[in-house]
């Protein structure tokens, strides 16, 4: 009899701590959600100087911060992009002033030198 209650327990635990799981998974991917969306801007980041950011990279970039609304989310996406924007090799003023180029205020600076941990929500 024991033995059933446990099974019934762990199953009924199990079942409980789904929802939780499964936004685990969702913040996992959230960083290659908000890389996907703003790879349209790579062309731009590598272009020369004089090079403005097409639509797409602006409305990708536009996605990205409309979709963050939780502290948890912006610093993940700051902290990812400011990865990218190092490992890239992308022009680090181009990177930076990149929402201002397209006209957007994004929830946080990007870039390697911010402090993703102090994004206000």
């Amino acid at each position: 009899m024991s033995k059933l209650v446990l099974i019934v327990c762990a199953i009924a635990i199990t079942i409980v701590t789904l929802p939780l799981n499964i936004q685990t998974v969702h913040g996992l991917t959230i960083c290659e959600i908000a890389t996907n969306e703003v790879k349209p801007c790579l062309q731009y980041l590598w272009a020369p100087p004089q090079a403005r950011p097409p639509p797409d990279c602006c409305s990708g970039l536009d996605k990205v911060n409309r979709s963050a609304k939780t502290f948890e989310e912006r610093r993940d996406i700051c902290m990812c992009l400011s990865i990218e924007a190092a490992i890239t090799g992308a022009d680090q003023y181009k990177f930076t002033n990149l929402p201002k180029f397209c006209g957007i205020k994004l929830f946080a600076p990007i870039g390697p030198k911010f402090d993703c941990n102090s994004i206000k929500v």
